[in-house]
């Protein structure tokens, strides 16, 4: 019952978000929200249906997928501080837009593009995984090389594109939602909507997975197949987002530990919750950027940050028991 309603409230609070997303701006509306159900004509039905609409879309969506991303991160590598960002998906899906885009290959928010990101975040996964050793940090060391190197190899590309516009195109760093269209949306939807289906198929094998190679190996659970399909799931969910938004720090990894707290380790449960409050927080976030400061937009991520840090410092030290690995 007690997470019934958890997941009533998240959906409560999505629903409520969401509608404060479309009202709220730099534009003041001048005419009710109900109102403009239907309407394709008038600066407010352009300002909610064409601007607001698929930034909120995109918010909810993106924030989904992070939170997801997050809880398979943390349960395919035993390690309760994986997150896309550590694990170098999201400097590969970085790395992997920046160089269709500085090439001319493909134009932004393109399938093309998003097809390169998801490959270029899977790869640099598989890379990190194989490199890096198996025991105490060197997963995380290596990760944050790899990561630091990709992202690094990302502004060369961009420094030295003649493309127009490239270098104006800073928000990877960051995140924004700004620059997101009802195009766009349709785009990545799908592909996310992949990555959603795969991180549900992983997360029932999640918890036999989480004993260890060998006791997954004699309740019937392929270890290595399940890190694949994982890996990949996670491309999925990353390398779109990351395309359209660029990357947002610490949703993927605040999100699992808040779940984690409310409901419990089971990550067949997990992935559901994480999703609404990852929907949740991201929207919210938006919110924040494009208010606290009107007429001027922060940067998504540092709002995300300033969120997600403190947040997670007091989860850690309140609970930290919760998040120990045992191997």
């Amino acid at each position: 019952m007690k997470r019934s309603y958890l997941y009533l409230f998240s959906f409560v609070l999505l629903v409520i978000l969401f509608i404060l997303s479309l009202q709220i701006g730099v534009i003041h509306l001048q005419t009710p929200l109900i109102k403009l159900i239907g309407k394709n004509s008038g600066v407010d039905a352009t300002t909610v249906w064409q601007i607001r609409f698929p930034r909120a879309m995109g918010a909810l969506l993106v924030g989904a997928a992070l939170g997801v991303a997050g809880a398979i991160a943390q349960g395919i590598f035993r390690n309760p501080l994986a997150e896309p960002a550590l694990i170098g998906l999201t400097s590969g899906a970085t790395l992997g837009t920046i160089a269709v885009i500085s090439t001319g290959v493909a134009e932004f928010g393109s399938r093309t593009n998003v097809e390169s990101a998801i490959l270029f975040a899977a790869l640099s996964a598989f890379l990190i995984y194989f490199l890096a050793p198996q025991k105490g940090f060197g997963f995380l060391i290596t990760g944050i090389a790899i990561s630091a190197t990709l992202t690094a190899i990302a502004g060369v590309m961009i420094s030295i594109s003649s493309k127009p516009g490239v270098q104006a195109i800073s928000f990877w760093n960051f995140g924004s939602l700004a620059l997101l269209n009802s195009q766009i949306i349709k785009v990545i939807a799908p592909f996310i909507e992949v990555g959603f289906i795969l991180a549900l198929f992983v997360s029932r094998k999640l918890d036999i997975y989480s004993l260890g190679d060998n006791s997954a190996r004699f309740m019937g659970i392929n270890p290595k197949a399940v890190r694949v399909w994982a890996i990949i799931a996670l491309a999925f969910l990353i390398g779109p987002s990351v395309s359209a938004v660029g990357a947002i720090a610490f949703v993927g990894l605040l999100v699992p530990h808040i779940v984690r707290l409310l409901i419990g380790p089971s990550h067949r449960k997990m992935v559901g919750l994480s999703a609404m409050i990852g929907a949740d927080l991201l929207l919210l976030a938006d919110l924040l950027v494009r208010t606290i400061f009107q007429p001027h937009e922060i940067p998504l991520g540092l709002i995300t940050s300033l969120i997600g840090a403190p947040v997670l410092i007091l989860l850690l030290r309140t609970k930290n028991a919760m998040w120990v690995s045992h191997d």
